[in-house]
């Protein structure tokens, strides 16, 4: 009982920590943030908060492990097999990825401000990519019989969808998640399915 109250108390500091830094986020730019800014805000003293993160980089950090890992639980596992399945199916996958980033909006216009942008980002992308990677590598393992693409435009293909998604997301949450996580989806699948060209004739 006394370890639950315990567990409770340090999971409702770490979310003060953490959202007394995203509110700091949207007031001043980040570098300018300090770690007495954070204790302030979230109500705590300065001895509890290095109790659980070294610095403000490192409650980012973890901020970003976190959403990184509900984001991977919120989209599941990739499925076996596209051949079967029909369209509202194949995009399922996509319409539960907007939705993930409409959920977390405001997690994600902090983390995308332009004074965590290049730091968030560039792990962000560095996510996107290996996610793509692994959930390609398990769908791969159903097909018996597949024309095998070089390793190079493999990572050239996942460079450019996490390139266009993090730009797309980006624009998306400053946007107030408009259009839906539905039409969004569409928009971006029918994107790399028809191209740029084909698109705005279709669109």
């Amino acid at each position: 009982m006394l370890q639950n109250k315990h567990d409770i108390r340090t999971q409702r500091t770490h979310q003060q920590i953490r959202d007394a830094l995203i509110d700091l986020i949207f007031e001043k730019h980040f570098d300018n943030i300090t770690v007495g800014d954070i204790t302030n805000r979230a109500m705590i003293n300065r001895s509890t908060f290095y109790r659980y993160y070294k610095d403000k980089y490192d409650v980012v950090l973890k901020i970003f492990e976190d959403a990184m890992e509900k984001m991977k639980k919120d989209l599941g596992l990739p499925k076996s097999s596209l051949k079967y399945l029909n369209e509202e199916q194949r995009s399922d996958p996509w319409v539960k990825l907007f939705e993930h980033f409409a959920e977390n909006s405001r997690l994600y216009l902090a983390m995308m401000d332009d004074s965590c942008n290049i730091w968030f980002i560039s792990r962000l992308r560095s996510y996107i990519i290996s996610m793509f990677r692994e959930r390609e590598k398990l769908r791969s393992s159903f097909i018996v019989s597949k024309e095998e693409c070089s390793p190079e435009i493999q990572e050239m293909a996942f460079l450019f969808t996490a390139n266009a998604l993090i730009g797309t997301i980006d624009w998306w949450v400053k946007s107030k998640c408009t259009p839906n996580s539905e039409k969004m989806s569409y928009l971006f699948r029918s994107y790399f399915k028809n191209g740029y060209v084909g698109m705005l004739n279709k669109n």
